[in-house]
């Protein structure tokens, strides 16, 4: 949208739908986008799931692969079981600059919408397990996330030749339990992330000193996501990007994401505003944006409304991270790569896929 020509989007009278993604608040963020981008390339969208791809089998947990890794070289792999796409041809300043997402959770489902929509970040995928807690022990030991980032920086070098190459911007992402990796990490002081996205995954606990009671609405506690709130605070001030999305799942044992949304936006001081919305299962609900900050919400209970917010890694890709960066572009147009097959959700997976909704936090402490 914002790179596939601003200037187009504000001469039409068309106004897009909001069942999927919060589009049109993008019209009033048009500051985030700098001056030099270019205009006319073309609207990039991932895929949309139709009635013939469904009955193949494909789904919202397990979407089509209509490019393979795309404009990207084969996976490199590195540390922390990751797996890296860089650009075939370019994707970097000329001091060998790069833009890097490091996604937890769900990466190859990720990766198939991030390699239709990306203009020339660098992708970095982590599947660690189900559930928050190994997400979170990968990342307590001091050292680990710069080994990662050291690992991805050679990863760089050995693709360009050059000694320069190196991380320009950085951002993280997560779905559902991968949150717990990036809580970990934001406790570092000298993290040097700039942006975070959380989909559908964030949980917070209860409130260890209220006992649960019967019929009794049972408090919050903000202690254990203290890294994250004091990162969405740095974007309400403008001075970081934050993304959090969440759906209606309600795990029953432990906050939902829904749940600690408001707690979010009560410990920031911003407040939700509802949205006329479609009839669509998964329609978007309401909003809340602040400088950098901003928190989306959509119906849907059960899975495949989980794993919708998977979807919306594209529009925090192509309308947000890449304008707020100014990312190199990278040639779409070479010969694509195909994806290795590295297995994939099917459809009678999906009771698998509900025992992991979330992040399977601890009633008291939410890790």
């Amino acid at each position: 949208m914002v790179l596939a020509g601003l200037a187009g989007l504000l001469g039409s009278a068309v106004l897009w739908s909001l069942d999927d993604e919060p589009r049109e608040f993008l019209l009033r963020f048009r500051k985030l986008v700098p001056a030099q981008v270019e205009p006319k390339l073309p609207f990039l969208e991932a895929e949309k799931i139709t009635a013939a791809l469904r009955a193949r089998g494909y789904h919202e947990c397990n979407p089509h692969d209509p490019i393979g890794l795309g404009p990207y070289d084969p996976y490199r792999n590195v540390r922390a079981r990751g797996r890296m796409l860089i650009p075939q041809r370019g994707g970097f300043t000329d001091d060998r600059g790069f833009d890097v997402l490091i996604h937890f959770h769900g990466h190859e489902p990720v990766r198939k919408i991030v390699v239709q929509v990306a203009r020339g970040i660098s992708y970095v995928g982590i599947d660690l397990g189900i559930q928050s807690g190994p997400y979170m022990k990968a990342f307590q030991t001091p050292g680990t996330f710069e080994v990662l980032r050291q690992s991805i920086e050679q990863a760089l070098r050995e693709k360009t030749g050059d000694e320069r190459a190196h991380i320009r911007n950085l951002g993280l992402s997560a779905w559902s339990a991968g949150y717990g990796a990036i809580n970990e990490i934001l406790k570092l002081s000298e993290h040097g992330v700039d942006a975070v996205v959380l989909l559908d995954g964030l949980h917070t606990g209860f409130d260890p000193s209220v006992p649960a009671m019967a019929g009794r609405k049972r408090p919050l506690s903000p202690m254990n996501i203290t890294p994250i709130l004091d990162f969405a605070r740095e974007a309400k001030r403008g001075k970081k990007l934050f993304v959090f999305t969440h759906s209606e799942v309600d795990p029953v044992s432990y906050p939902s994401t829904e749940m600690t949304a408001d707690l979010v936006l009560e410990e920031l001081g911003i407040a939700r505003k509802p949205v006329r919305h479609t009839e669509s299962p998964f329609a978007l609900t309401g909003r809340a944006e602040q400088q950098g900050f901003h928190l989306w919400s959509y119906a849907g209970r059960d899975t495949k409304a989980h794993c919708q917010h998977i979807r919306f890694i594209g529009p925090v890709v192509r309308d947000l991270l890449e304008p707020r960066w100014d990312t190199p572009l990278m040639d779409r147009e070479v010969p694509f790569t195909q994806a290795p097959r590295l297995g994939s959700v099917k459809p009678s997976q999906d009771s698998k896929l509900s025992a992991a909704m979330g992040a399977r936090p601890s009633v008291e402490s939410g890790g």
